[in-house]
């Protein structure tokens, strides 16, 4: 699974240009302690869990290429794209060696 992950400085301005806000908390302090809860039950059940930090800039230009909305799906679509694209980066096929 993987999870986005938003820094402090960054939390606001990300808040600020999403069009669903009742599915992200306004306050980085709520959003911080439900992350942890989730982080802590998937690591609790043996899990593995894959962190992406979501910066502004390169958000909304991922979102621009594909003139789609700022939005819990879309943040998971990013989440899940960048993750993917690390992994590969990571643990590359064998037959490609």
């Amino acid at each position: 699974m993987a999870l986005p992950w938003y820094e402090r400085e960054d939390f606001d301005q990300l808040w600020e240009l999403a069009v669903d806000h009742d599915e992200m908390p306004r306050d980085y302090d709520l959003w911080h302690a439900a992350a942890m809860e989730v982080i802590n039950a998937w690591l609790a059940r043996g899990r593995t869990l894959q962190i992406v930090t979501v910066r502004p800039a390169e958000f909304l230009a991922w979102l621009s290429e594909r003139n789609l909305p700022n939005t819990a799906e879309t943040r998971r679509r990013y989440v899940e794209e960048k993750a993917t694209a690390a992994g590969s980066e990571m643990h590359p096929r064998p037959d490609l060696q």
